[in-house]
């Protein structure tokens, strides 16, 4: 198996990660909203719409005062990645956790990092120096498919 260095997430690294996917789903409800101004006629939609905008802030601050007061501990562990050519696992606190590269639903590439998803809402954050050589990080890009 192919080992990384340790790493762990920051707080700041997982509330950017959390406010880019809560824009990405927020994107999403444009098309609804556009539906209910065809569908309702643009004055009863402009409130509807008004209070969906007023209901995604109110959310936003929802989840930011959430990662500020729950304990989050156990995401910001320092964390192992070892791979070879069929799976791949995460040493965490003693813990080991592995999935093999097939059951990747999807891999998010970023400048930084990589999210692999493993199922629509689960998702793993990867940074992209940890790795000793850059062939290990191309190989390992190859087996997410990102």
């Amino acid at each position: 198996m192919v080992a990384t260095k340790a790493y762990h997430l920051t707080k700041k690294m997982y509330r950017a990660i959390l406010f880019s996917q809560l824009k990405r789903n927020s994107i999403q409800l444009i098309p609804f909203l556009l539906y209910l101004t065809l569908l309702l006629g643009w004055e009863r939609t402009r409130f509807i719409g008004l209070c969906s905008i007023c209901t995604l802030v109110f959310v936003g601050l929802c989840i930011l005062l959430w990662c500020f007061f729950k304990n989050l501990k156990p995401f910001f562990a320092e964390t192992q990645l070892q791979f070879d050519q069929n799976k791949f696992q995460l040493t965490k606190n003693d813990g080991t956790s592995a999935w093999l590269f097939v059951d990747i639903r999807n891999a998010v590439d970023n400048e930084k990092y990589w999210l692999v998803y493993l199922t629509m809402n689960s998702y793993i954050y990867i940074p992209k120096d940890i790795f000793y050589t850059e062939e290990d990080q191309h190989t390992f890009k190859a087996h997410i498919k990102a």
